[in-house]
């Protein structure tokens, strides 16, 4: 087993070159060109020589009279062959004899279709292809290889069918477009022209709110400039009937005030506050002052004197305490009545 082996490996040393370290380099170089350059020829060389040198049909008893000579073939029987029977069907040809003996030549055959006298049948034809050229033998069954009917393995198969649907499905891809592209061209002008006009209708409508806002705003302007005059109005009415009322009668009920203007307590306390009227009403000793109630009231020398009169009175049935309330109930008492009396 072991000879066996080292045959083996000696025999593919001697096949494969760089395989033995003594070796001259360059005859491994010589060798690796003559061994690539046999491998890339083979094929070639072999398809070739089964093209040109196919081997000769055995002899057989069924082509023994091919071998005959082609002169005797082609000179008809030999002498001493008789003559066969012939046939009723036969048409004899003319060999100008019937004119020296009298006798009327045969029919000729009817002349044959226009186009075959230029395109022979396809049996000949197919005979002139086999020994085209002058070849001696029949025609090439195995073609050169091409790109077109080269044979090729399951790998290579699979690759050029996957390229092929990766060819189809951006084609089809590219037709879509395409196609999407001639359907926008083909109704571009009908959509520009509706879009122009959507604008337009945009537009006016646009316009037409935008003088409804105008419209709109200086209305609210107006409404917020009377509102502004009669509320100044309303101010200026209350401050200066308050302000009568306060001199003319020392008390004003600032609630009824209000609910004649359709305001509230607390609308007119801030009038009064602001207006300054309180500062303005005080000279000298005098006081004016808001209540809890909502009356604006005016003290002065007089309404004292006669509080602490009553207040008197009022301490001589109560063994002389007056407490404060009981005074601020006096002097409210005092305050009212002098504005009754104005009345």
């Amino acid at each position: 087993m072991g000879v066996f082996l080292s045959t083996v490996q000696r025999t593919l040393n001697l096949l494969l070159p760089f395989t033995h370290p003594d070796t001259p380099l360059v005859q491994d170089v010589i060798h690796t060109a003559v061994l690539v350059t046999t491998l890339y020829y083979a094929p070639q060389i072999a398809e070739y020589y089964h093209a040109h040198h196919r081997p000769a049909a055995p002899y057989t008893t069924a082509n023994a009279d091919d071998s005959a000579p082609i002169g005797r073939i082609l000179n008809g029987p030999p002498p001493d062959v008789p003559d066969g029977p012939l046939d009723e069907d036969w048409v004899l040809q003319d060999d100008g004899d019937n004119e020296e003996a009298g006798i009327e030549p045969p029919p000729h055959a009817p002349t044959p279709p226009p186009g075959q006298l230029h395109n022979p049948p396809i049996e000949d034809a197919a005979w002139q292809n086999d020994f085209a050229n002058g070849d001696p033998g029949p025609a090439n069954d195995h073609p050169q290889p091409t790109r077109a009917n080269r044979v090729i393995g399951a790998k290579k198969a699979k690759s050029l069918a996957r390229r092929d649907q990766r060819r189809a499905y951006h084609e089809f891809h590219r037709s879509q477009a395409e196609q999407r592209r001639l359907t926008e061209e083909a109704g571009r002008e009908g959509r520009e022209a509706a879009l122009a006009e959507e604008k337009a209708r945009r537009a006016e409508v646009e316009s037409l709110l935008a003088e409804e806002k105008r419209e709109r705003q200086a209305w609210e302007r107006e409404q917020k400039r009377k509102e502004a005059d009669e509320e100044h109005q309303r101010r200026e009415r209350v401050v200066e009937k308050v302000k009568e009322d306060i001199v003319r009668k020392g008390a004003v009920d600032l609630v009824d005030a209000a609910m004649e203007e359709g305001k509230d307590k607390v609308w007119i306390e801030r009038l009064v506050r602001a207006s300054g009227l309180l500062s303005q009403m005080e000279k000298g000793e005098e006081k004016v002052m808001i209540t809890g109630e909502g009356w604006l009231v005016k003290i002065d020398a007089e309404i004292m004197r006669t509080a602490y009169e009553e207040a008197a009175s009022f301490s001589d049935s109560r063994d002389g305490k007056v407490n404060f309330a009981n005074f601020g109930g006096i002097l409210e008492k005092v305050v009212r009545a002098r504005a009754l009396a104005a009345v």
